[in-house]
């Protein structure tokens, strides 16, 4: 498998697009394409783009859309990964002289009339008439285009009737991501390609409401740290060099997604719709017990939210019917809720020693503690483990498995 990108510059009405008319051998010879090429060692698909972009064209690109991924799979050329590209904004001045081929500006309404790849009108078609999502399977027999499969479908996401912005809990379809990851794994450092998981984060944020490749996000140790975020905080999810370390993060500034990465624990989304405030928030057992929804209450407030008006979304995580744990862990959620009996059905004891925990109902028991109104409480989705084929389980699978991604943005 090899990863390109391919971009389509617009000006005015026109596209930029490359005849490859010069080279020797050229795969692509006599045809009209946009612009792009194969990543380097290391590269993400935007850096391949403004790298060939620049490298072919002498232009800069300061304004884009990442479109897709289109599958080429070839009995007689190595298949391919190509990440789809719209760039409306740019500077510099275009190269007369170009290696590959001769550069011009076309009409939008003679893009389709020239000579191109059978396929490639599938996805051209459809970014022409401003689609933002176009995810497409070419399947060719020498030069001859044997099959399209269309992927329209977007990143299957869990949503809550109670939170108002845009906001998802994801699961583990709609991405394109394969094998154990397979297919929406939104985890950098699981093992699975960044190309890839640049991708799902797209179709995933896109699924979301949420217009961006930037995220507010950072390095989860099960504590009760909780960050107030900025606008200086946000990267690509792909790009965390430096990470913050926190388990929760607030905000009441606009187009400031909060993220947090599960596999098991439980995710939180949290808003005050009057004043303007969200979070989001990693719980697990750890974090839980160290009282973290006490704290991302507290920082909520400190922002100008009050208890009476937040609502919390629980999202998918480990449920009673899956999750065994020791004597110590029901010590520490005894403690938090301030229990002095074993009588309760937020866990069961048995006969090896261990207890099933319902830790979303601990979470859920400590929030109406906290002074969060019953009826502000939504729980969304089912148990990670028991349903296999629709999430991601550290329990089930160990560390070689994708992870869930929750979050949540001001608009």
């Amino acid at each position: 498998m090899i990863n390109t990108t391919l971009v389509y510059i617009e000006n005015n009405g026109q596209y930029l697009l490359l005849h490859r008319n010069k080279k020797e051998n050229d795969l692509n010879e006599g045809k009209w394409i946009g612009v792009g090429g194969k990543f380097e060692p290391g590269e993400t698909a935007v850096e391949c783009m403004l790298r060939e972009v620049y490298e072919e064209t002498g232009l800069t690109i300061t304004g884009y859309s990442q479109l897709g991924l289109i599958k080429f799979i070839s009995d007689k050329w190595e298949d391919e990964d190509m990440y789809l590209f719209l760039a409306t904004e740019y500077t510099g001045t275009l190269k007369k002289d170009c290696p590959e081929g001769t550069l011009c500006f076309v009409p939008k309404d003679k893009v389709l009339e020239l000579p191109t790849w059978e396929g490639d009108k599938y996805f051209l078609k459809p970014l022409l008439e401003g689609a933002k999502n176009i995810n497409l399977t070419l399947r060719y027999e020498g030069d001859k285009l044997a099959q399209v499969i269309e992927h329209p479908e977007s990143a299957v996401i869990e949503k809550s009737m109670i939170i108002e912005a845009p906001h998802g809990f994801s699961t583990r379809l709609g991405g394109v991501s394969e094998e154990e990851f397979a297919s929406l794994n939104l985890g950098l450092n699981r093992g699975d390609g960044p190309a890839r998981v640049a991708e799902n984060w797209r179709r995933f944020l896109y699924t979301c409401g949420i217009h961006s490749d930037r995220i507010v996000c950072g390095h989860q140790v099960h504590s009760n740290h909780i960050h107030i975020a900025s606008a200086k905080d946000l990267m690509p999810p792909y790009e965390q060099n430096e990470p913050i370390e926190a388990d929760g993060y607030v905000t009441n500034i606009p187009q400031v997604p909060l993220a947090v990465f599960t596999a098991d624990c439980v995710p939180l989304l949290m808003e005050d719709k009057q004043a303007g405030v969200i979070a989001a928030v990693h719980s697990g057992w750890r974090s839980t017990a160290a009282d973290i929804a006490k704290e991302a209450i507290r920082a909520m407030c400190s922002l100008g939210a009050t208890v009476d008006n937040i609502d919390v979304a629980i999202g998918p995580a480990i449920d009673m019917c899956c999750f065994e744990v020791g004597s110590e862990v029901i010590d520490n959620m005894r403690s938090l809720l301030g229990y002095t009996h074993d009588s309760t059905p937020l866990w069961n004891a048995k006969e090896n020693g261990k207890y099933m925990l319902d830790l979303r109902g601990v979470v859920r028991t400590r929030l109406l503690q906290l002074g969060i109104k019953e009826d502000h409480i939504e729980t969304v989705g089912t148990c990670t483990l028991c349903t296999q084929g629709r999430y991601y389980s550290h329990r089930r699978a160990g560390v070689r498995r994708g992870s869930l991604a929750s979050v949540i943005m001001l608009e």
